[in-house]
């Protein structure tokens, strides 16, 4: 078996570009008015339920970390 690769060569094929989790797009709102009551809203909800509300572990981790460090 032989394998024989095209001389014209490989388009660019683009990388994803990372999309912002809810909570880190959350963070770099630093503008916005609600930002503060959406955060305050979220830390007194439980982890399981805000996992069915689509957020990861990860996301978790940094609200609650957002809330302890006083960065909300």
């Amino acid at each position: 078996m032989s394998v024989q690769f095209s001389r014209q060569g490989m388009a660019a094929v683009p990388l994803p570009v990372p999309v912002p989790s809810f909570v880190g797009r959350l963070l770099e709102a630093r503008d916005d008015p609600d930002r503060a009551r959406v955060i305050a809203w979220l830390v007194q909800v439980d982890d399981e339920r805000l996992q069915g509300f689509g957020l990861t572990p990860e996301d978790i981790a940094l609200l609650r970390g957002i809330v302890r460090h006083g960065l909300a």
